[in-house]
């Protein structure tokens, strides 16, 4: 049995989250180049990688090409990831390269990947922990048991990881480890402000339509932050003062062009709704 060595490598890493952070750590301190690609990527999560330590390619076929091994940590999206490591990638990668996939099964075509190995023109090993039908019994393949999150540690803190996410949302208006919505880190509100939170359509002017609205409606603006992803856009403003009429604003404002949803947080709405602690109101205008 004979191996490789890791120094001097170059390893590919594709999504570079949470996850994805901590492996280009390790890989570095095994000696290992390191590529990375993540076209979503957070400024937090930029924040943590060791940028001059590091290449970000330009595009994944850069790193499809450059790399030794590859190490996946992307979720599975239909329309975006399903089958991203397929023939045409497989085409592009060193004959060699050893893809590591521990991320989610649909992200590598099985069959593609079987069929390099069958015509030579793959030779490197395929490790995940998610069985796959058309590489079942090929000796390229190597499946580990799917542990996941199944530490009694793991379930712990992903509960209290997943309850923090939605306190801070309904109560800031934050969203953090969206796959579909940007990323929005947003400072808890004054006790006596009011902020509207905005999911419009990512056009160009929906933006300015919005603050010319508000304008009209005699609403002076505090601080407003627009984030978009895809056909999404996320907009939050704080508002100066508490409208005359919430209610009849959020009724205006959905007859606004490219306005899907809006919500208040604060106290505009002497009701119930929201209790305990939050006290916001959801006018949804039309599916996303």
């Amino acid at each position: 049995f004979v191996g490789q060595e890791l120094t001097g490598k170059t390893l590919g890493v594709i999504g570079l989250g949470h996850i994805g952070s901590r492996v280009v750590g390790a890989a570095l301190s095994l000696g290992m180049k390191v590529v990375g690609f993540d076209p979503a990527l957070s400024l937090e999560a930029a924040w943590r990688l060791p940028g001059d330590q590091m290449t970000r390619a330009k595009n994944i076929e850069e790193l499809y090409k450059a790399s030794d091994y590859i190490s996946l940590h992307v979720p599975y999206i239909k329309d975006k990831t399903h089958h991203l490591i397929n023939a045409e990638a497989l085409a592009m990668c060193k004959p060699g390269v050893s893809i590591c996939n521990f991320a989610r099964g649909e992200i590598v075509d099985g069959a593609a990947l079987r069929s390099a190995y069958e015509n030579g023109t793959m030779t490197g090993k395929y490790v995940s922990d998610f069985a796959d039908k058309d590489l079942m019994g090929h000796p390229q393949h190597l499946v580990l048991p799917h542990l996941g999150a199944s530490t009694a540690e793991a379930e712990e803190n992903s509960a209290a990881m997943a309850a923090d996410q939605i306190i801070d949302f309904l109560q800031t208006g934050s969203i953090r480890n969206s796959v579909n919505f940007p990323d929005a880190r947003l400072e808890p509100k004054e006790a006596d402000s009011y902020r509207l939170c905005i999911v419009n359509e990512n056009n160009p002017g929906v933006l300015g339509t919005i603050t010319t609205f508000l304008g009209e409606e005699g609403i002076n603006i505090d601080q407003q932050i627009n984030l978009s992803r895809g056909n999404v856009a996320y907009t939050v403003i704080d508002l100066e003062k508490l409208p005359s009429d919430p209610e009849g604003l959020q009724n205006k404002l959905g007859k606004v062009e490219g306005i899907l949803s809006s919500r208040f947080i604060g106290f505009p709405f002497h009701t119930e709704i929201g209790r305990p602690g939050t006290f916001y109101h959801v006018s949804w205008y039309q599916e996303v």
